[in-house]
């Protein structure tokens, strides 16, 4: 199953539409829910929606559940559906940037990675997303009757795709910023 995926990162990587696919994807995206986050607000008592909240924990999710209007439930539902689509087009993206970069700058580190299929362990933050959403998904679901463990999972998950996220956006940073020192060298040994 990882290497078809990884197959397809490469191809993104290899061509400029596909790249700009994925960027547009990940930046409309990312776009939409912000949008929907700041139209949330006024129906929910001022709270953004729980994705949106990197300090969440339990205690949280009940007491802003309380204050949701049947409006803030159904603006819910549509920005958990979006944001499906945008961890796989922010993981996507960084990983075609890691094949881009590292393909032409560090062949023997692409080599690597590519027999390894190791470009899709950048979308291990959407994995972490994705099952935030279920059981966040589940614990709106179940209000007003409050299911703790379901609700201290979303947050261990919240967690878990924040620290996974800092990893893989560093590390891409990382990437970059080691393929343009290698790119200066190559062209100042010229």
């Amino acid at each position: 199953m990882l290497k078809p995926i990884n197959q397809f990162i490469i191809r993104c990587s290899c061509s400029a539409w596909k790249f700009a696919l994925l960027f547009a994807g990940f930046f409309g995206s990312l776009q939409v829910l912000l949008f929907l986050g700041e139209k949330f607000k006024p129906y929910a008592n001022g709270a953004k929606p729980f994705d949106l909240q990197n300090s969440l924990n339990s205690d949280k999710i009940f007491a802003q559940l309380a204050d949701y209007s049947d409006q803030a439930f159904s603006l819910y539902y549509i920005f958990t559906s979006i944001d499906y689509f945008f961890p796989l087009f922010a993981g996507l993206f960084l990983a075609a940037i890691w094949a881009y970069v590292l393909r032409h700058n560090l062949p023997r580190w692409y080599e690597y990675a590519l027999q390894r299929h190791l470009f899709v362990v950048l979308l291990i933050p959407a994995l972490f997303d994705w099952l935030e959403n279920i059981t966040l998904l589940m614990t709106i679901a179940a209000f007003p009757v409050e299911l703790g463990g379901v609700a201290d999972a979303a947050v261990i998950m919240k967690q878990a795709k924040l620290a996974a996220t800092t990893v893989a956006q560093g590390t891409t940073g990382v990437i970059i910023i080691t393929g343009a020192i290698m790119t200066i060298k190559r062209k100042l040994a010229r």
